[in-house]
């Protein structure tokens, strides 16, 4: 664990104690990320049928990881953009942080089957959550966010994403309109099939990772009943828990 974090923070010790502390203090305002996740639990069972989320295994020639997401094309009653999150970030991150070392992660989203009620259901504050998240617990070790196949209906959501998340993190949204130009940022060979790649099929590569979430039961069981004291954690100058209550959850959009 403190590998990781060390991994991360380019071995920067007081920025990985940071992290470290950020880790743990997070859930006592998000809670919502953190709460009923078990793999194994009905809620996100049905959150899996929903949504294909994965790391692709081989990493890129610059020892990157990336992250497959794509909506299933199947017909949902709910749309909660917080269990989405919560299976796309944060169950993610727990494995990732005992298994996988890598100097950063490119997300690629397929939005192909998105529907209009899904995208309307994203709001502002459902994207500073995450980017809160990205920022001060793992860094900003994201280097790209790429989408392809993005309907007519989700590119505003794709705007509030660049607005919202700030210039650190939407520099780094890339658009695509085919795959020949994801080509151009990610390795053609390490995607699925269905990409051109050589990879396994994302049913199959899907269905791996969900059997690997599904071995830390333990340590999510561990997690869900977990209390955080504030009051004994260090003071580590700005970053601290009042930029989320303060200036970090103040969005003005148009």
């Amino acid at each position: 664990m403190i590998q990781y974090f060390l991994t991360i923070c380019n071995f920067s010790i007081e920025r990985a104690k940071q992290c470290l502390d950020m880790y743990y203090a997070v859930r006592t305002v998000i809670p919502e990320l953190f709460m009923n996740r078990s793999p194994s639990s009905s809620g996100m069972e049905s959150t899996y049928k929903q949504m294909t989320c994965f790391p692709l295994p081989d990493l890129t020639p610059n020892l990157e990881r990336i992250i497959m997401v794509k909506m299933n094309d199947v017909e949902v009653d709910t749309f909660n953009t917080i269990k989405l999150s919560a299976l796309a970030y944060a169950n993610m991150f727990e494995v990732k942080m005992w298994e996988d070392l890598c100097l950063g992660e490119k997300i690629f989203v397929d939005l192909k089957n998105i529907k209009i009620s899904q995208a309307a259901a994203v709001g502002p504050k459902d994207i500073r959550k995450i980017g809160f998240i990205l920022e001060k617990v793992w860094n900003l070790h994201l280097k790209e966010y790429h989408f392809m196949n993005v309907p007519t209906y989700a590119e505003k959501l794709v705007q509030l994403c660049k607005i919202v998340l700030g210039k650190s993190l939407g520099d780094k949204i890339f658009v695509h309109k085919s795959i020949e130009e994801v080509y151009k940022f990610i390795p053609r060979e390490i995607l699925p099939k269905e990409y051109g790649g050589s990879q396994k099929s994302l049913s199959e590569l899907n269905d791996a990772w969900l059997k690997k979430l599904r071995q830390y039961d333990d340590r999510f069981a561990v997690l869900e009943n977990m209390d955080i004291i504030n009051a004994n954690r260090p003071k580590f100058g700005t970053n601290n828990l009042s930029e989320y209550y303060g200036n970090y959850m103040k969005i003005d959009v148009e």
